[in-house]
């Protein structure tokens, strides 16, 4: 039971990471601005490098 918990608070992360990111990307479209979609894309790459260093 603990196991299936666990894979569930998990999902719910990702999940909620996803959606996080939906909202970013679609909120930087909007804006149509260059700057902001290079900040961005920046701030998604320093985050996925930071993923891969703790092991998620």
């Amino acid at each position: 039971m603990g196991q299936l918990n666990a894979f569930l608070a998990a999902d719910r992360r990702l999940e909620h990471e996803r959606l996080a990111t939906r909202l970013a990307v679609m909120t930087a479209a909007a804006q149509g601005s260059r700057d902001g979609i290079r900040e961005l894309q920046a701030e998604l790459h320093r985050g996925m490098r930071d993923e891969d260093r703790s092991g998620r």
